[in-house]
């Protein structure tokens, strides 16, 4: 195999003289990066990687029954790995169409210092709650982008898409005190189905908007 220097690399040469970049990348899969491989003038490969770097908090409604109601600590699936092929239809705007990987399921967890509400009753505690949003790992994808990914010079580029994760799922369960008390078990099971209701028709879709910096190598 013959090699040849590319940007500071050693690449193999047919690799590089497909054209090949790189660049910095933000959006809802984190912060990473993309490699890009321009295949034609209008015809590229982008994988990258994201990691996402924030938490949040989550609060479900509860009922008038004077409970205090859950926080949950969410986390995010730590790593997001995507790869697509865009094809450029006139000027920058591009379509793309790829497959979107994540790490693990989004996890939450709530501490229950006092009376909390679960389900429809209220139970003494404490105690704390564990649980995840399911949905298979592996998701398919397509979107819309806008920037040039390969020739000469820098650019920036922007992705919008949208990926079908399939089914979604809730899974639950509840440690300490609280969790030994009567009826615990089942109320759990009612808030379980109650989330994902809530979640059901939305989080079987992952939005994809990321903004990159392309490098060309």
């Amino acid at each position: 195999m013959s090699w040849m220097i590319g940007g500071g690399l050693l690449l193999p040469a047919g690799l590089a003289g497909q054209g090949i970049s790189v660049a910095a990348k933000v959006g809802t899969t984190g912060i990473g990066a993309d490699v890009i491989v321009a295949l034609a003038p209008k015809l590229a490969l982008k994988g990258g990687v994201g990691f996402t770097l924030i938490d949040a908090q989550l609060d479900f409604d509860c009922d008038d029954a004077g409970g205090d109601c859950t926080t949950y600590d969410v986390e995010p699936p730590p790593i997001f790995l995507t790869g697509s092929l865009d094809i450029r239809l006139a000027g920058p705007v591009r379509v793309m169409a790829g497959l979107l990987y994540r790490s693990d399921d989004t996890r939450f967890s709530g501490d229950l210092d006092g009376p909390s509400e679960i389900g429809d009753v209220i139970f003494a505690g404490p105690g704390r709650i564990e649980g995840a949003l399911t949905t298979p790992e592996i998701a398919p994808f397509l979107g819309v982008g806008f920037g040039r990914l390969g020739g000469e010079g820098f650019s920036i580029y922007l992705d919008l898409g949208l990926a079908y994760a399939g089914d979604a799922g809730v899974e639950m369960s509840g440690s300490g005190p609280i969790a030994s008390e009567p009826g615990f078990d089942a109320e759990l099971d009612k808030e379980r189905r109650r989330i994902l209701d809530e979640i059901d028709s939305y989080y079987r879709f992952w939005p994809i908007v990321n903004l990159g910096f392309r490098i060309p190598l």
